[in-house]
């Protein structure tokens, strides 16, 4: 249904992270919405970080709560399936 990759920047380099079905219903429990809506009418920064946050963490990583983890990123980029390798 929905392919998703998000390149994550921090001061240690980039990486890409697969966004989950899991990780989707996540979102939407949080949000009350969609995640369809949220990008396409309800546009919010949040949306993107907060998806890379539970992305990173759903990868086994350990991270920081969300707003902590947000002072270590640099930037988040969609990674549409052309731009892979």
């Amino acid at each position: 249904m929905i392919s998703l990759n998000l390149r994550v920047t921090t001061a240690d380099g980039a990486r890409e992270y697969e966004v989950k079905p899991k990780t989707v219903v996540e979102f939407e429990r949080q949000f009350g919405m969609g995640i369809g809506k949220a990008f396409q009418t309800e546009q919010r920064a949040e949306h993107i970080y907060w998806l890379a946050w539970r992305s990173v963490k759903d990868s086994g990583q350990v991270v920081k709560p969300f707003d902590g983890w947000l002072e270590d990123v640099a930037d988040v980029e969609m990674i549409e399936a052309d731009d892979h390798p």
